[in-house]
């Protein structure tokens, strides 16, 4: 597992906004009788533009499995409330490649 931080929560957040609100507008676009992009589409898109220096900090890779792990990750009030410095308590699912291991509530990047 992963411990969650500050720059990981905030990629899931937007990730899973920017989904819910692609949903909806295709929704609108649809009733109104115009093509509704593919939300899939736009949310990978989005993160695969996040900077590289901010997936590091969050531990994340730009691959298909972790942005499917992003848009499935369950964020809870209690997530959402909790002060930054103790995100870490939170975990989040394993790096396929094990590439950021968490050791002691800190991720550290093997190289």
């Amino acid at each position: 597992m992963r411990r969650l931080n500050y720059d990981t929560l905030n990629i899931i957040v937007a990730a899973q906004r920017l989904r819910s609100f692609r949903i909806a507008d295709g929704v609108i676009r649809e009733a109104a009788g115009k093509d509704a992009p593919s939300w899939f589409k736009s949310a990978k898109s989005y993160y695969s533009e996040i900077p590289d220096c901010v997936m590091k900090v969050a531990g994340l890779h730009k691959n298909r499995s972790d942005f499917e792990k992003v848009l499935n990750f369950n964020v809870t009030d209690e997530t959402l409330k909790t002060n930054h410095n103790k995100l870490f308590g939170f975990e989040f699912p394993a790096d396929d490649r094990d590439e950021y291991r968490t050791e002691t509530g800190v991720v550290t990047i093997q190289s």
